[in-house]
């Protein structure tokens, strides 16, 4: 008697393969039998949108090694490795668009699905203009020039104009390239630089520095410049904070990243440890910030990769009114191991901090936070990593949706990512 997958319509087959929502299972049902291999080649770039994964690029071989799928096993998932010559020695930086952009030791600049292999040239590290002044050992270069990678659709998309920005050197600069060009262009600001993050949202570019100033980036009108555009939040100022764009729902959110700073004796053990997260919404009629306390059925993804948002209604495996993070503090690899990673509840924000909303619901937030309660907090921070020392890459992972916040020391992997699985021939 025939198999009875191999009687079915095409088209029930395809069926089935859309429903997968895990990479791991799609990846499996194309290799069943030549019937759903011709369905998984079918349907494999058309396919709805996978749930995130983690990316664990690890430093001694440089593979892209395992993937960590967020669901309630809490599962590793081992892929199909990346030939040599795409990755190894690579330093690799993420997108939501399921593509990372690897930077070698040659400093050549690729976009890379390490799901189908793909591979696109990007002007390379030495094009970029104010090359760096200290660092000349091109493992320092691929290391520490390169802060961020901003993409403004996938590479996939052939009908998008396709863009990426990079914030890089010493000053956190701004260039841009386009599919095609061999050199980065550079993106003149109000100041040097330091720039934290950019984002593509409503066919501009905005641009976040330091102080949390927002700014336009024109690309397209003569000389490429980025004008300020609003003044920055109040918020709780910090030397190590960290400021994120993302895009939820047709809104701009801004996210801060509230981070106390450990053991500032040598830079072979200082790290960061994320206290809070606060979130903003910027309101265009007033170009201004409003706090923002509840996201809904949101969740916001930060670090090492394109900032972006997912609805937990469509994404059930992730918790709702939360914001996952990766360590995000380039300067401190590779001196030590720690990685500050997890996720956040805005739930946890006390009852008397309020959010002015632009539907006109308004409850105002008492910004005075107690001296004493403050410090608690940092002690407990840094507690938290010292009791979490002796953990291993594996159970820190597991632990990443049961907990706060993640330590990890002596481990062996190397600035974890999220990306989106998609698939391109």
């Amino acid at each position: 008697m025939d198999n009875f997958s191999t009687q079915l319509p095409n088209d029930i087959i395809d069926l089935f393969g859309n429903k997968l929502d895990c990479i791991e299972d799609f990846l499996s049902f194309g290799s069943v039998c030549k019937s759903r291999y011709q369905s998984f080649q079918r349907i494999k770039k058309k396919h709805p949108p996978f749930n995130p994964v983690l990316m664990l690029v690890y430093e001694e071989s440089q593979y892209v090694q395992t993937i960590y799928r967020f669901s309630s096993e809490k599962k590793h998932l081992g892929l199909r490795r990346i030939p040599n010559a795409l990755i190894q020695g690579k330093r690799c930086l993420g997108s939501p668009f399921g593509w990372v952009v690897t930077i070698g030791l040659d400093l050549q600049i690729h976009l890379l699905n390490p799901f189908s292999h793909d591979q696109i040239p990007l002007p390379s590290q030495p094009t970029f203009p104010h090359q760096s002044r200290f660092i000349k050992e091109p493992e320092e270069l691929r290391r520490m020039f390169v802060h961020k990678f901003v993409l403004s659709s996938s590479p996939s998309d052939e009908s998008a104009s396709f863009v990426v920005i990079a914030i890089y050197s010493q000053d956190l600069r701004l260039a841009y390239a386009k599919l095609g060009d061999e050199a980065w262009t550079f993106i003149e600001g109000p100041q040097e630089g330091g720039f934290e993050d950019a984002i593509f949202f409503n066919g501009q570019i905005y641009a976040i520095d330091w102080e949390g100033i927002l700014c336009i980036c024109e690309i397209d009108k003569g000389s490429p410049n980025a004008i300020e555009f609003a003044s920055p939040p109040e918020h709780e100022a910090g030397d190590s904070n960290k400021f994120y764009l993302v895009e939820m729902s047709g809104d701009l959110l801004l996210v801060e990243r509230i981070v106390l700073e450990i053991d500032r004796e040598s830079m072979s053990h200082i790290h960061y440890c994320t206290v809070s997260l606060q979130v903003f919404k910027f309101n265009f009629e007033k170009k201004c910030w409003n706090v923002l306390l509840d996201i809904g059925d949101h969740a916001l993804f930060i670090g090492n990769n394109t900032s972006f948002a997912l609805s937990t209604s469509e994404f059930p495996r992730f918790r709702r009114n939360c914001i996952y993070y990766t360590y995000d503090h380039l300067e401190t690899y590779p001196c030590n191991n720690f990685c500050d990673m997890g996720f956040y509840d805005l739930a946890q924000k006390t009852d008397d901090e309020v959010v002015t909303m632009d539907e006109g619901e308004t409850r105002e937030e008492t910004w005075q936070t107690d001296e004493t309660e403050k410090n608690t907090r940092e002690a407990n921070v840094v507690l938290e990593t010292e009791d979490t020392t002796n953990k291993d890459v594996t159970e820190d992972m597991m632990t990443v949706d049961s907990t706060c916040k993640v330590a990890d020391k002596g481990s062996a992997f190397y600035r974890p990512l999220f990306i989106i699985p998609c698939f391109r021939e």
